[in-house]
């Protein structure tokens, strides 16, 4: 296993979380409405917290983010497992164990 191999594992859980963000985003935009009236930006602030949390339970029922996390989870996992294999092999070599 090299350093190029924890590069890899770490950056495919980059790849998933950007692409559950993306997901999130998408059904976060889905719940809210564009408006430019300064007047309104304490109630829209309000409104956006408010969809944001309905966003994440609609999303959270929503199989391809479901999916998408329980992929997120396992690179996660992976990208931890290959870091700490590279990190013992390093201290094996350096300590000549």
């Amino acid at each position: 296993m090299s350093t190029n191999a924890v590069k890899d594992a770490w950056l495919g859980v980059g790849d998933e979380l950007e692409a559950v963000a993306l997901k999130l985003k998408l059904h976060l935009e889905q719940e809210t409405s564009e408006s430019d009236d300064v007047d309104e930006v304490l109630e829209r602030l309000a409104e956006r917290i408010d969809d944001a949390i309905d966003a994440a339970g609609h999303a959270a029922s929503d199989e391809a983010v479901r999916d998408d996390l329980r992929e997120t989870g396992r690179r996660l996992v992976d990208a931890m497992g290959t870091t700490f294999h590279e990190a013992t092999r390093v201290v094996r070599s350096m300590t000549g164990t």
